[in-house]
């Protein structure tokens, strides 16, 4: 998995500096009702936007995946309760399925 990563990262993060150096060019932001602008290169709000709407969307998964989270957590505690020993985990379970097939 760490290598399909590296394999997908790299290539992006080679796009994103070459539309970075591409857009360079000075733009003028300004909020209309403020009396403020700023001089920025081009790249910079496009960036920004982007993070922003990355940002968004992450955190509305986080909260609407929240319930299955719960679930699981719920769950998992559930499972510990019932089964407080797993010392001895699957070798345990392999020595008993093999006394009942010797039996």
């Amino acid at each position: 998995m760490r290598i399909v990563y590296w394999i997908l990262s790299i290539p992006l993060a080679i796009l994103i500096a070459i539309f970075a150096v591409s857009n360079r060019a000075s733009v003028t932001l300004s909020l209309w009702p403020l009396p403020y602008e700023i001089d920025l290169p081009l790249f910079l709000p496009i960036m920004v936007a982007l993070l922003i709407g990355l940002g968004i969307g992450l955190a509305y998964e986080w909260l609407v995946n929240g319930k299955h989270r719960r679930a699981a957590k719920r769950l998992d505690g559930e499972l510990r309760h019932l089964r407080p020993d797993d010392s001895k985990g699957a070798v345990g379970d392999q020595r008993a399925i093999g006394q009942d097939q010797a039996s």
